[in-house]
């Protein structure tokens, strides 16, 4: 894929997100939509850093879902990295957390956030990118998913990823609010039980 097509994309899961943020968990999103529906995730260095973390994936690390359309395509735009996303976004301000770094300091703090959120991918991370591929194979026709991926911007169905972009995110927070809430849940039993406070 094309250094541009990446730059596209990053912005449809970070939107999908930030959406999904904003409307679920607004004073715990970090993330906020501004002019032209394009999300500016609002990270100081340190959040940054463990943003990037929980982005990085082993090569070996592929996700075992069916080979179609809309899986690859979930696959390949980096959406079901939106899981850890929404978790990292929801937990880094959580009261728990933020005493935690009191007791532990930063780094401590954020390694065991990382391995939290990367349990809670591992055990979660395959349910949310079926419900993606769901949301991706409801709006879109195969052969539309596949032209976007081989074509990138110059596909002719671009412009309809463009427009459905609010659709897919309101569909994401519906089908995947029990997800969420689930992961989370793990998140903050990994935590209690590795930062007693």
């Amino acid at each position: 894929m094309t250094r541009s097509f990446h730059r596209f994309l990053a912005p449809v899961a970070t939107a999908t997100l930030a959406a999904f943020c904003l409307l679920t968990a607004p004073a715990h999103a970090g993330a906020s939509i501004v002019p032209g529906n394009m999300a500016k995730a609002e990270c100081n260095t340190g959040e940054s850093d463990l943003l990037a973390s929980l982005s990085a994936r082993p090569s070996s690390s592929r996700l075992t879902a069916p080979a179609d359309a809309a899986h690859d395509f979930v696959r390949f735009s980096g959406a079901s990295k939106n899981l850890s996303l929404l978790l990292l976004h929801d937990v880094k301000n959580d009261t728990y957390v933020r005493v935690a770094i009191k007791r532990y300091g930063f780094a401590h703090v954020q390694d065991t956030v990382v391995r939290a959120i990367k349990k809670a991918q591992a055990s979660y991370g395959t349910r949310w990118s079926d419900m993606l591929a769901s949301i991706y194979d409801e709006r879109f026709e195969d052969s539309e998913l596949k032209s976007i991926l081989r074509e990138k911007e110059s596909s002719p169905h671009f412009i309809k990823l463009l427009s459905e972009q609010d659709n897919i995110a309101t569909d994401v927070r519906e089908k995947g609010e029990a997800i969420l809430a689930s992961a989370r849940a793990q998140v903050m039993e990994t935590l209690s039980s590795d930062l007693k406070i």
